[in-house]
């Protein structure tokens, strides 16, 4: 051995490979570390938590939601009166007002979500990419104060439900409702602010939540006449109705009835389907069938989507399978594709904004 050597110069040398570890600290701190998943969920949650703590305790939420309830019960009770035209209010009077302030209620909920989900409340790492400033946070901060938006109107329906003396299954269906268009609604606002920055952005999320609460009705009141036809038909025997009146069944005897006026809105009635009203009338009508002014009227909607208003057209014979999608089904599909549409964009374009490279 040399004079002056040090004796561990001879031992082999090993890299640490990672960031300062060895593969032994690697493999003791594995089953502490997070999963990168686990970690995003727990921001989205803690940001949703603190923005629902923020919301109870400003004063200002409270005031605005007063006003919104205040204006949307005042809203039903004028339709109610206008209904009326000036003749003495029926005895069910007070519970169309509490059904028609319940579906006001939605649809206010749709325009605040847009307006909650489009404003950005300060910077934050998407979860998707733990790098990139995007929606889901925003997404996440809208969410939470809808849900305590739709707890308040839902604790006032209740008690329009017990003034009214009618079912608070409606309350129930309604609360529900309000939270999902509130995920979807908020989406398309944070979404599109994220997509197009400035006056695009907003224009992208009116624009789309628009289509979504007027377009698609007057798209098919617009498009009735291309579907009116005049076809054969022929005289309907054995024909069934449920409870509420509405035909479920029917058979077609070889007996020739006329020509008839026939609107094919199986064509075109998807369209509506998307919108929030005709959701709630949907579920509503259902939900406290025995008790509800409106249960006549998913019947009709079914029926206008199969397009069998007129019996036995050219001799087609209606029976009920019960394996039929359900409408509220479609629309919500259709609303959710459209919010997941702009959050993967509203992500995707802020991503490139902060890689350009990309």
């Amino acid at each position: 051995m040399a004079e002056g050597k040090d004796p561990a110069d001879d031992e082999p040398l090993y890299e640490p490979i990672g960031a300062g570890k060895n593969q032994y600290d690697d493999e003791d701190d594995a089953g502490d570390s997070p999963s990168p998943g686990g970690a995003q969920v727990w921001l989205l949650a803690g940001s949703a938590l603190a923005t629902a703590l923020q919301t109870v305790r400003s004063g200002r939420f409270w005031w605005e939601s007063a006003a919104i309830l205040g204006a949307c019960w005042c809203a039903g009770t004028l339709l109610v009166i206008a209904l009326v035209t000036g003749g003495d209010l029926p005895p069910d009077s007070h519970a169309w007002v509490y059904m028609l302030t319940a579906a006001m209620l939605v649809l206010m909920s749709c325009v605040l979500a847009v307006r909650w989900g489009y404003v950005r409340r300060g910077g934050g790492q998407d979860p998707v990419e733990g790098a990139v400033d995007g929606p889901l946070l925003d997404w996440a901060r809208c969410s939470a104060t809808g849900l305590v938006f739709a707890s308040v109107a839902f604790v006032f329906l209740l008690l329009l439900a017990f003034w009214s003396e009618s079912s608070p299954a409606i309350a129930g269906v309604t609360y529900v409702l309000m939270m999902l268009e509130v995920l979807v609604f908020g989406g398309i606002g944070a979404g599109a602010a994220r997509w197009f920055e400035g006056q695009q952005g907003r224009v992208l999320a009116w624009g789309v939540a628009a289509l979504l609460l007027v377009g698609n009705v007057l798209a098919v009141i617009a498009l009735l006449p291309s579907v009116r036809a005049y076809e054969p038909v022929l005289v309907a025997i054995n024909i069934q109705r449920d409870e509420f009146g509405t035909v479920v069944s029917y058979r077609c005897s070889p007996e020739f009835r006329g020509i008839s006026e026939v609107y094919h809105t199986e064509r075109i009635f998807w369209m509506a389907t998307s919108n929030p009203m005709v959701i709630l009338a949907l579920i509503a009508g259902e939900a406290e069938p025995k008790e509800n002014a409106l249960d006549w009227l998913p019947g009709e909607l079914q029926n206008a989507a199969e397009g069998t208003q007129v019996p036995c057209v050219e001799g087609q014979e209606q029976e009920k399978t019960g394996v039929e999608m359900p409408l509220a089904l479609i629309g919500v599909g259709t609303q959710s594709g459209a919010a997941g549409i702009l959050l993967a964009g509203g992500h995707r374009a802020a991503r490139r904004r902060l890689n350009p490279a990309a």
